[in-house]
């Protein structure tokens, strides 16, 4: 084994593995790779590394596939195709936390790029690549992958068709044909868009709920509006469930506290549920005027808080990520927003000043067109 790769097997902090990758990039004679260089950069891949050593593996990885098919076959054979969308996953998650427009934001969409372009490389080889990729957690991770130029809570559709989507529904009563949809679990949809496992922070606050399709009618003017068909073409078929309208459905009223994505919402359905919704924002408004104070430091992983939002207005809020005194990740179960708020919105919240819900009323909707 080569002096440059010896050494990489003996480094154990980021930038020593970082400088010696780059040096075999530079000068490594990709012709003569030691046997063992597979499992030492499917080690590296396995392993919780920075997203700039992550990418220099991938990149030399992808260079060792270039040396001949047997070489790919063999990294097949080894589980290159598990690691990578292991890789992905993780860089997914770790969007959730990063704007954008942030360096460490751009190298992480360079970065789940560069992996599902090898990830389609591996899938045309041979029928060991392509049964792996067709392994169920493998695909799920690839198409949860929309659109990597966008923050991962925008995990359906786009930004253009959240937006789009919230201001034809938010704060809005509708009228909605309902069908129920037993195979979507609310958990699996907030551990998608908070990028952790909400039943370890909420515990019983997020219990088991009914998650349902809903065509949405805008009937608040004289002519009835049909959501679907407000939605530009594009939008509509690739965000919005196709269901055919001979099917049937319950028809409820239906009211949209938030929009989760291009194609996801948060609804309280039924009159009496809607008007208890109504009152226990009031209940928590009057209870944070009169039994809260703002909070002096970051709170903690998990800590129950309530928010004043000048547009939302008062909710009680799990703290999921608190990165900084101007951008705290939050989750109200109680509304199902998502939210990210600076210290100055959130104060201390007594559970006894307010009149809470034993079982939450929200549901995850996903429209239909």
């Amino acid at each position: 084994m080569s002096l440059l790769w010896q050494k990489l097997l003996d480094s154990s902090q980021t930038d020593e593995i970082y400088s010696v990758l780059q040096e075999i990039l530079v000068y490594g004679q990709f012709s003569s790779f030691p046997p063992a260089a597979a499992d030492i950069l499917l080690g590296l891949l396995d392993e919780i590394n920075e997203a700039q050593v992550w990418l220099l593996t991938c990149v030399l990885v992808g260079q060792l596939c270039n040396l001949s098919s047997v070489a790919r076959t063999h990294l097949a054979q080894r589980g290159a195709l598990s690691c990578l969308a292991s890789v992905l996953n993780r860089c997914l998650s770790s969007l959730t936390y990063i704007t954008t427009s942030s360096e460490e934001g751009k190298l992480y969409a360079h970065l789940v790029k560069f992996v599902l372009s090898m990830l389609q490389y591996f899938s045309f080889g041979s029928s060991v690549c392509i049964c792996k990729i067709l392994q169920d957690d493998i695909l799920g991770t690839v198409l949860s992958a929309v659109d990597c130029n966008m923050p991962a809570l925008y995990v359906f559709g786009n930004v253009e068709s959240r937006m789009q989507l919230r201001s034809l529904l938010v704060g809005r009563s509708m009228v909605g044909r309902r069908l129920w949809t037993p195979s979507v679990s609310v958990s699996s949809v907030y551990n998608r868009l908070l990028g952790c496992n909400v039943a370890d922070i909420l515990g019983a606050d997020l219990s088991a709920q009914d998650t349902f399709i809903v065509d949405l009618y805008d009937t608040n003017s004289d002519e009835d509006i049909h959501i679907i068909e407000k939605l530009p073409l594009s939008c509509a078929s690739s965000t919005c469930e196709s269901v055919s309208m001979d099917v049937d459905g319950e028809w409820v009223d239906v009211y949209i506290t938030c929009v989760l994505d291009g194609g996801h919402f948060v609804a309280v359905f039924g009159a009496e549920h809607i008007e208890q919704f109504h009152e226990l924002c009031e209940s928590l408004e009057a209870a944070v005027v009169n039994h809260s104070m703002f909070l002096s430091c970051l709170p903690s992983h998990g800590e129950l808080v309530c928010v004043s939002h000048p547009e939302l207005g008062v909710f009680r809020a799990y703290v999921i990520h608190p990165d900084s005194s101007e951008k705290i990740l939050t989750f109200a179960p109680d509304c199902g927003y998502v939210e990210e708020v600076p210290l100055n919105s959130l104060r201390t919240l007594d559970d006894c000043s307010a009149s809470l819900p034993s079982v939450p009323m929200v549901h995850v909707c996903k429209l239909m067109g």
